[in-house]
């Protein structure tokens, strides 16, 4: 049996997120609320999502057969925020958002600016809460880290709706799912995004 000294875990990734928009699940493995989705903004002084992938190493005594690779291990996730950060109260309400009871999922969306000017879209389709103490995300210098969770892989293919037309399609076992081929990020707040027919009567 694994324990927790056998998840090696790489440097974490950062990407400067100018919004984000909190989905919540109806009940622990129901479907996505879409109609449910809220939108926070930090067009000025963005936050940063921080991702640190974990592969689960094989434990000593273990057999060691052929494995090309170590198995991936759930994903960390993690929003950080300078120290200074001047909206401490959109910090707190996007913590507050993400603090949803255990068992419940959420996904997570967020829109940033690639060094090239392009927009860049991730998606962590589902989010599961982890308390502060539980494990160590380290922001940049002057950061402090005041959201964290596993991103959890799929159990199915699914669609998922963007915020101009079109929609993604997210494979079973996506924990973390990228485009550079996005619309513009949603405005505050509601409304939700703008779905399809087919998404509104889950067809």
């Amino acid at each position: 049996m694994r324990g927790e000294d056998d998840i090696v875990s790489s440097p974490p990734t950062y990407a400067p997120c100018l919004a984000v928009r909190i989905t919540p699940y109806t009940g622990d493995e129901g479907e996505p609320d879409h109609d449910q989705a809220v939108t926070y903004r930090f067009d000025e002084d963005p936050v940063m999502l921080a991702y640190v992938y974990r592969t689960r190493e094989p434990a000593i005594h273990a057999s060691t057969g052929p494995f090309p690779y170590a198995p991936a291990a759930p994903g960390l996730v993690a929003f950080t925020a300078p120290d200074d950060h001047p909206e401490p109260q959109n910090l707190a309400r996007l913590a507050q958002g993400l603090w949803q009871r255990r068992g419940t999922w959420l996904a997570v969306d967020v829109w940033s600016k690639t060094p090239g000017g392009q927009t860049l879209y991730v998606l962590v389709p589902r989010w599961k809460r982890l308390d502060l103490d539980e494990h160590e995300v380290p922001g940049p210098p002057g950061h402090h880290t005041f959201a964290l969770g596993e991103a959890i892989p799929t159990r199915d293919a699914r669609t998922w709706p963007r915020t101009g037309d079109g929609e993604y399609h997210v494979e079973w076992g996506t924990s973390l799912f990228l485009s550079t081929d996005t619309s513009a990020p949603p405005a505050a707040g509601f409304p939700a995004p703008a779905l399809t027919a087919g998404h509104r009567t889950g067809a």
